[in-house]
C-alpha cells in the first residue's frame, strides 16, 4: 500500500506538494497501450502479492496483514498455487511488503520488518524447499524507514529497488542497491527515483538492456493514485512511458491502483495489483497480457 498507516500524519504534506512536480503525461489512447485482460477481480483482502514460477507452476506469494496496526503475529507471507489454491508455505512472521524471485532453484524473498508500528530495514529470506528458511538483513535503514522492495536479475548481477521515507526527499522515494550473489547488497549512492514527488511501490525488471520500473504516482491535486511506468539504462536517467498510466482505478476500485508485481509464465505476462481507498480497505486483482514480458514493456514505449 502506498500511503502507509504509520505515516498518515504526513498526508497534509503530500497534498501540499506543488502540482508542477507531478508528471503531466495524459492518458494515451487505448490503442497505444498493450491490451491487458482483467481476469480476476477479487483475490481477497490482500495488498502486496508477488507471482513466481516454482517447479513449472505459477505460485503467488501473498503478504497477509491488517490494513493498519496489529502486532507482529498478524504479519506473515503465504505461498499459494495459483491453479489449485493450495497453500504451500507460510513463513516470515512479523514481516511484510514483500517481493520474491527464484534463482537456480532457490526462492529469495525480500521483506520489511513490522515493528513499533512502522516498517524497518529490508530482510532477505531464502529457501530451496519452502520449509527451511534462512534470513538476514540486507539493507539497513539510516534516518528513514524502508517499505516495499523489488529485486531482479540484471546483467551479471542483481538490482534491488526499495521505497523510503528519507526526510531529505519527498515521501516516498525509491533508492537502489546491487548484488552479485543475492546475499550481500551495496547501496548505490546518489541514485534516487522521484526525489521531488510521491513515488512508491516499486516493481523493478531488467529486459533487453533496460530497467523498467512500475511505481505509484499520486495524481495531485486529487486524492487519486495510478501505477506508472518508467525506463532507464543506468538507474539515473529515466523516461516516462507516453502511454501512462499502466493501471488506474476502475468504477469499483476506490481511488487506488497500486503495488504492481508481474511475471512471464507460459508465454503470457501475469500482473497483480491492489485497489482500495488508501486508508481502510484493499483488494487484490489480476490482469493478463497475452504475450511475453519484453513485448509488454516495449509496447509502452512505441513511437507516436
Amino acid at each position: 500500500m502506498s500511503i502507509h498507516p504509520t505515516v498518515a500524519n504526513r498526508l497534509p504534506l503530500l497534498c501540499a506538494i506543488a502540482l508542477s512536480s507531478v508528471p503531466t503525461t495524459g492518458a494515451a489512447p487505448a490503442s497505444r497501450r498493450p491490451a491487458l485482460v482483467f481476469e480476476s477481480q477479487n483475490l481477497g483482502d490482500i495488498c502486496e502479492a508477488a507471482p513466481i514460477v516454482w517447479h513449472n507452476r505459477l505460485v503467488l506469494m501473498k503478504c497477509i496483514r491488517p490494513v493498519s496496526g496489529g502486532t507482529s503475529a498478524d504479519y506473515v507471507q503465504s505461498l499459494e498455487d495459483v491453479e489449485t489454491g493450495v497453500t504451500l508455505s507460510r513463513f516470515a512472521q512479523g514481516y511484510g511488503l514483500a517481493s520474491a524471485l527464484v534463482h537456480r532453484g532457490t526462492l529469495y524473498v525480500f521483506a520489511s520488518r513490522f515493528e513499533n508500528g512502522t516498517w524497518n530495514d529490508v530482510t532477505l529470506f531464502q529457501s530451496r524447499d519452502r520449509k527451511n528458511w534462512e534470513h538476514h538483513t540486507i539493507v539497513k535503514q539510516e534516518s528513514e524507514h524502508l517499505f516495499n522492495s523489488s529485486a531482479c536479475a540484471a546483467g551479471r548481477g542483481f538490482t534491488l529497488a526499495y521505497e523510503t521515507d528519507d526526510p531529505k526527499y519527498t515521501p516516498f522515494t525509491i533508492k537502489f542497491a546491487t548484488s552479485t550473489d543475492l546475499k550481500t547488497w551495496t547501496k548505490i549512492p546518489d541514485t534516487i527515483f522521484g526525489p521531488d514527488r510521491y513515488a512508491a511501490c516499486p516493481c523493478l525488471r531488467y529486459v533487453n538492456g533496460w530497467y523498467y520500473l512500475l511505481y505509484l504516482e499520486h495524481r495531485q491535486p486529487r486524492w487519486f493514485f495510478e501505477t506508472y511506468l518508467a525506463r532507464s539504462r543506468d538507474l539515473k536517467s529515466w523516461t516516462l512511458s507516453p502511454a501512462n498510466p499502466v493501471l488506474t482505478p476502475g468504477p469499483d476500485d476506490g481511488i487506488n491502483a497500486s503495488d504492481p508485481d508481474l511475471i512471464e509464465f507460459q508465454g503470457k505476462t501475469y500482473l497483480y495489483y491492489s485497489v482500495g481507498d488508501q486508508r481502510t480497505w484493499f483488494r487484490l486483482k489480476q490482469a493478463v497480457y497475452p504475450g511475453p514480458l519484453s513485448e509488454f514493456f516495449a509496447g509502452y514505449f512505441l513511437p507516436k
